[in-house]
């Protein structure tokens, strides 16, 4: 097998583990038929400051944030001011219009290139890509509060079946907003910046550095609307997700 046939198998394998770490729900699908991939028998778990908002959530009481929320944490451990965002350099590249490897450099670079072009050089353009804000909840899949402890607060919530819980509370927020699309998934450690023919890092707003973030085994929920520029946290009433939310001790440790 050569080396081209090589990378191609690669990227592909890589392609459809970034996609399996995902679960997307487009508006369509919200009020009826949802269809995705099942984490069911996985638990994640929400550390919280206050116990009484611990409290709310095992109610069914959901506080959801935002990115640009998330965004404007002072604690570098908490917040992130590069939330949702990519980064793409197109590297040096020659073709046309009957390239398909070139046409793909070019769209990730903001160029459009039609019909009947040829020998276009494109070289070392950068383009940024960025959610200008979304609703989100964040949880982790381990339940670990000496690490989290310190930057989220000892007093935990579990979330069982967190497929069924990410149903119901978008079908809550669908009430209330316009929702394009929603979306959860174990977030992914990886650097933001990608090149050329490169896969991106994975779904913009699931991706984070390494080197900071890769301990708190984050799984994010998501959700894009139509109102982008007010949106503010808020507290979500999800009666029916009571049942799947239970309250931890903040002494209790699991193996």
């Amino acid at each position: 097998m050569g080396k081209a046939s090589r990378r191609k198998r690669e990227r592909r394998g890589n392609a459809q583990a970034r996609a399996s770490a995902l679960t997307l729900i487009p508006r369509a699908r919200l009020p009826g038929g949802w269809r995705g991939t099942d984490f069911s028998g996985q638990v994640v778990y929400r550390f919280f400051k206050d116990a009484e908002h611990a409290d709310a959530m095992a109610s069914g009481k959901i506080w959801i944030s935002t990115l640009e929320t998330c965004r404007q944490y002072e604690n570098p451990l908490q917040g992130d001011p590069e939330e949702a965002t990519q980064k793409y350099n197109s590297g040096h590249a020659i073709g046309g219009s009957g390239d398909r490897d070139f046409k793909l450099i070019a769209a990730r670079s903001g160029i459009h290139i039609g019909d009947g072009c040829s020998n276009i050089s494109i070289s070392n353009c950068t383009s940024m890509h960025r959610v200008l804000d979304a609703y989100v909840l964040c949880t982790t899949s381990h339940f670990d509060p000496d690490k989290l402890g310190d930057v989220f607060g000892l007093h935990c919530v579990e979330v069982t079946h967190p497929h069924e819980f990410f149903r119901l509370m978008s079908l809550e927020l669908a009430k209330l907003h316009k929702v394009r699309e929603a979306a959860y998934g174990s977030v992914i450690y990886s650097e933001r910046e990608y090149k050329g023919l490169e896969d991106p890092p994975g779904p913009i707003g699931f991706v984070k550095p390494p080197d900071k973030y890769q301990d708190q085994r984050e799984v994010r929920f998501l959700w894009t609307v139509d109102e982008v520029l007010r949106l503010q946290p808020f507290l979500l009433d999800v009666p029916n997700a009571a049942t799947l939310c239970r309250r931890l001790s903040p002494q209790r440790h699991l193996p």
